[in-house]
């Protein structure tokens, strides 16, 4: 990729774009180490390029293949983001998984969902292609909030629900009427002496004011923009005080580990 952004910059204008070529090439290596990948490295090259008067200048003069090439950059992140990630794998203790797919999944980014049903809870264990950066540092967080905003945790919830009509008796209620409702939380926390981003939901529908349930998602990076996700929705009853779900999540944590 860099090989072709460089002849980008070199041959599509009279005078080479060097500092062009720096930048870009400075950006995807910062891929793997700055949060946020291109969340961050955009919005800064956009304010750097505002208020220096060289800047400027430079974007005047090489407007033309910069545009091509930040596109050429942007595809092929999109493009990789299609790349197949690897099988769940979960503790024995939760048994085998009750599904291995998940109908409300989109295509893009690339995942692979295993479901189970454990201690009274169905749970989601995604693999996910982060599409925005490679490094490990704030991939969790990022790739989270952007599953809010995109609304991929009110579809695992639906099917959590649907699930949970086929193995809990006399449970049987409509997915599509309920909704989630973000608890407040401090973001992270403390599983087996690591710290882990955290987000706590709570399942609510229209006309009843007190929570039918929970959903917990915890995030596990790993460098080269690939992430898990593990999602625990449980009913409100029986109640339970485990709210960030340690059981689970530390027969997780010891699983990977081993």
């Amino acid at each position: 990729m860099v090989a072709t952004l460089f002849g980008i910059l070199k041959y599509t204008e009279n005078e080479f774009d060097k500092n062009g070529m720096i930048f870009i090439s400075m950006s995807i290596i910062l891929l793997w180490v700055i949060p946020g990948g291109y969340l961050v490295i955009l919005p800064l090259a956009i304010i750097l390029s505002v208020i220096s008067p060289a800047a400027r200048s430079e974007w005047a003069e090489h407007r033309k293949t910069r545009i091509i090439a930040i596109g050429m950059v942007f595809l092929v992140m999109n493009l990789f983001a299609f790349y197949p990630v690897s099988e769940p794998s979960a503790p024995s203790e939760w048994g085998s998984p009750i599904a291995t797919e998940n109908p409300y999944a989109s295509d893009w980014p690339s995942s692979e969902q295993y479901t189970y049903f454990y201690d009274g809870a169905v749970i989601s264990l995604v693999n996910l292609r982060a599409p925005h950066t490679f490094a490990i540092w704030g991939q969790s967080s990022t790739s989270i909030n952007l599953a809010v905003i995109l609304g991929m945790h009110e579809d695992r919830m639906r099917q959590s629900i649907e699930l949970m009509n086929e193995e809990i008796p006399g449970f049987n209620v409509d997915s599509e009427s309920f909704f989630l409702e973000e608890a407040e939380t401090e973001g992270e926390y403390v599983y087996s002496e690591a710290t882990y981003t955290v987000k706590r939901f709570e399942i609510k529908r229209d006309g009843i004011k007190a929570s039918l349930g929970t959903v917990l998602v915890v995030g596990f990076p790993s460098i080269g923009g690939e992430l898990s996700i593990l999602s625990v929705t449980r009913p409100a009853f029986p109640a339970q005080d485990d709210l960030f779900e340690e059981l689970i999540i530390n027969q997780y944590i010891a699983h990977i580990g081993n």
